[in-house]
């Protein structure tokens, strides 16, 4: 594998990307094209978790996946989150368009993965950059490639749904109400979507995950929903790997399925290859 950082630049501010290209083969005799996973950790629109990078791309190349993380706009002094991370993502996008012959990516293959505040960038750029009249008014058709798919592991969804608790601290994520419920945007062109949450999630309420799948299924999207019984926010990958020193809580048995869950998923929605 090779691992390459990248920084690019939209609205005139840099922002940065670690990407993690698969090797090709040689035993197999011919060139493959892999499909790629664009990660956005959590972290409450004010950090980017570290426990949801490395260690989800990762366990998606060991699926087959190219991957990266990409570090997309937090909450700053008069700079909001919104628009400007949608930007980031379609500017990752277009990026890739550029590496594809390089690094052998199949870019009808691109899936967007978000957890927890990043599960609300996946969600929403997967309703506004497929709606042609949205696209256009946040300036996203200057830039190529599209996605595919999203995984969206216990997401927010609508701003208003139990996190973040405060109208000031809504704003801050963006004053623009119309980009705060993701569900409410969710048309027949929306790309299909694997979500997985748990039901005693204290931070981010289950209602979010429910609210868009809800959507999704009522538009006629292609969704797989998986709502564990027990477990904290913020699990990753709810083992060993991404368990926090001395918590146990972030060890789930349950939980801990979502990465083959959703690896399955994708063969049925034809991005990974069926064993």
């Amino acid at each position: 594998m090779q691992i390459e950082n990248v920084t690019l630049t939209t609205d005139n501010q840099p922002f940065h990307l670690t990407a993690t290209w698969l090797d090709q083969i040689s035993d197999l005799g011919t060139p493959v094209d892999y499909p790629l996973m664009i990660i956005c950790p959590g972290g409450g629109f004010t950090y980017h978790s570290g426990r949801e990078e490395a260690p989800i791309a990762t366990r998606f190349n060991a699926s087959g996946m190219h991957t990266i993380v990409l570090n997309y706009q937090l909450e700053a002094p008069e700079t909001p989150v919104y628009p400007r991370a949608l930007h980031q993502v379609a500017a990752t996008l277009d990026w890739v368009s550029d590496q594809a012959a390089a690094h052998h990516v199949d870019t009808d293959r691109i899936v967007l993965a978000g957890f927890s505040a990043g599960g609300h960038v996946a969600a929403l750029f997967n309703v506004v950059a497929t709606d042609p009249q949205l696209r256009e008014q946040y300036g996203l058709n200057a830039y190529r490639g599209r996605h595919a798919a999203v995984v969206l592991s216990y997401p927010v969804i609508d701003l208003r749904a139990g996190f973040p608790t405060t109208q000031a601290e809504r704003i801050k994520v963006t004053s623009n109400q119309q980009l705060w419920a993701a569900q409410a945007l969710v048309t027949a062109a929306t790309k299909p979507a694997f979500v997985w949450q748990t039901r005693t999630d204290e931070l981010v309420p289950a209602q979010n995950s429910l609210l868009y799948v809800q959507a999704l299924m009522a538009k006629g999207v292609a969704v797989e929903y998986h709502l564990f019984g027990n477990g904290v926010h913020g699990l990753a990958l709810a083992d060993h790997v991404t368990a926090k020193p001395g918590k146990p809580k972030y060890l789930n048995a349950e939980a801990r399925q979502w990465p083959h869950l959703a690896t399955r998923w994708l063969q049925t929605q034809g991005i990974l290859t069926t064993d």
